[in-house]
């Protein structure tokens, strides 16, 4: 009877955290500004700054990709003009995004930044291929 004990209860704690682990997904805001904390060694002023620049842009990427869903479930794809359209307020968001973290971050810790987010554009278009595979 103890080991049938023993067996739900650790059924039920895997249960639980793999829920946890799914709910949570990629991550939000908390997770990316511990990374940043982490690897940038921010200030809690800094990182009091920098949370709410990460929300507004994670709730940007969602609609955009809510809105590039929607279009694909429709069948439709977005003209030529859409397209760079789209490449432009991506690009001048991205813009406005490193000028806020310049203001916020010091120069060694922008520098580091920049390199991170270099290094992470490099990387994207193999995970794509990886994952496509």
């Amino acid at each position: 009877m103890k080991k049938i004990i023993a067996i739900l209860v650790l059924v039920f704690a895997f249960t639980v955290t793999a829920q946890a682990q799914k709910k949570e997904g990629r991550g939000g805001v908390g997770k990316m500004l511990a990374q940043l904390t982490t690897d940038l060694n921010l200030t809690e002023a800094q990182q009091n700054d920098i949370k709410p620049l990460l929300a507004a842009q994670m709730a940007e990427r969602k609609i955009m990709a809510d809105k590039r869903k929607a279009q694909q479930e429709s069948g439709e794809k977005p003209s030529k003009e859409e397209r760079t359209k789209m490449q432009e307020d991506r690009a001048a968001s991205e813009a406005a995004m490193d000028a806020k973290m310049a203001s916020i971050l010091d120069a060694a810790q922008l520098e580091k930044y920049n390199l991170q987010k270099e290094a992470r554009k490099k990387e994207g278009p193999k995970k794509k291929k990886k994952e496509n595979k």
